[in-house]
């Protein structure tokens, strides 16, 4: 096998993290060529096998490496397909993949271009990042995700080996980030208790990404900055979750007023009317120079919703943050 050529049919590793789904299911075919669902879990095929073991006897140079764990993250984004194949097929794929970099790839041998394609495939596990990050497990049951397939020690291990690259760190805060927002937006819907609901996903939010900030100062170590600044992505989450507070009616009168006339006597920039509902809008994404325009919000009003989410916010990613430095990590 020419190692740096993998000649994956049908695949091309640079399109490995864009959606794609044509070149995801040639990387998938490739990985897992057979198997079945059994008691909700994929069960490989022989040909799937006997790939994984060519791979794990593989003598592996850097390109092939690159071009492997590109195949590895194209393949991971089929967790979320509606084909329950794809699906279950992707997620033994992705806990397999894992297997594989922490017991066949030494840490010296991750180049740049290997940990952010590893970054995109740990960022199809948000729900897996988001459980470590509130201190549970990956050890337990649960029947799509990647329990069973991996220790909380290997996840745990590819998350400390690829963060202190600052593309795959970026990677992973704003796929947290985003995940987070997503399922915020679909459970507002059905909320009985919108305020509360929403304090504690913020809360759930900030854990993750403080995690994701404790483990990269792990990886730091000390006296050397790391690739995720805390102050920045707290100022962010709490912009975000002003605006959603906003939108989702639960600021005061007063707190929406000082929005239209705070800046001087003028509209902050993020204010707005539709059909003449005062509305605060936000870019997508929100920088941290961006939404310091916020913090100048809320400085300007007592609102008890905003302080709630100060509050939960910070308290979140305190916790995450330790969960993140008490990371087990294979050396």
């Amino acid at each position: 096998m020419d190692q740096s050529a993998l000649g994956i049919p049908g695949f091309s590793p640079s399109a490995a993290g864009q959606d794609d789904q044509a070149n995801a299911q040639a990387a998938l075919e490739y990985l897992s060529p057979d198997g079945e669902i059994s008691d909700g879990k994929w069960v490989p095929g022989e040909q799937a096998q006997q790939r994984w073991e060519t791979l794990d006897e593989g003598d592996w140079n850097p390109a092939g490496l690159e071009e492997l764990t590109a195949a590895m993250a194209a393949a991971s984004t089929l967790r979320t397909s509606q084909d329950d194949d794809n699906s279950a097929a992707a997620t033994w794929v992705t806990g397999r993949s894992i297997d594989f970099v922490v017991n066949q790839l030494p840490l010296e041998n991750y180049t740049d271009t290997t940990k952010q394609n590893l970054a995109v495939l740990l960022g199809n596990c948000p729900d897996e990042i988001a459980d470590m990050a509130r201190g549970g497990s990956l050890e337990g049951v649960n029947v799509y995700g990647l329990s069973g397939l991996v220790t909380d020690a290997q996840f745990e291990t590819v998350l400390y080996r690829v963060i202190d690259d600052e593309t795959a760190a970026d990677t992973l805060v704003a796929t947290m980030l985003e995940y987070h927002h997503n399922q915020i937006d679909s459970k507002m819907t059905t909320a009985t208790d919108p305020e509360a609901l929403l304090l504690g996903q913020y809360q759930f939010a900030a854990r993750s990404v403080g995690y994701l900030d404790g483990i990269a100062e792990l990886r730091a170590g000390d006296n050397t900055p790391d690739t995720v600044d805390g102050a920045d992505i707290r100022t962010v989450l709490r912009a975000q979750a002003y605006v959603d507070a906003a939108n989702y009616g639960l600021l005061s009168a007063a707190t929406m007023e000082a929005a239209a006339t705070g800046n001087n006597g003028a509209p902050f920039s993020f204010y707005t009317e539709v059909d003449g509902q005062p509305t605060i809008t936000a870019p997508d994404p929100i920088t941290p120079d961006a939404a310091h325009e916020y913090m100048r919000w809320d400085r300007l009003v007592e609102d008890a919703t905003m302080d709630g989410l100060d509050v939960r916010i910070t308290n979140g990613y305190n916790f995450g943050y330790d969960e993140g430095q008490a990371a087990k990590v294979i050396k």
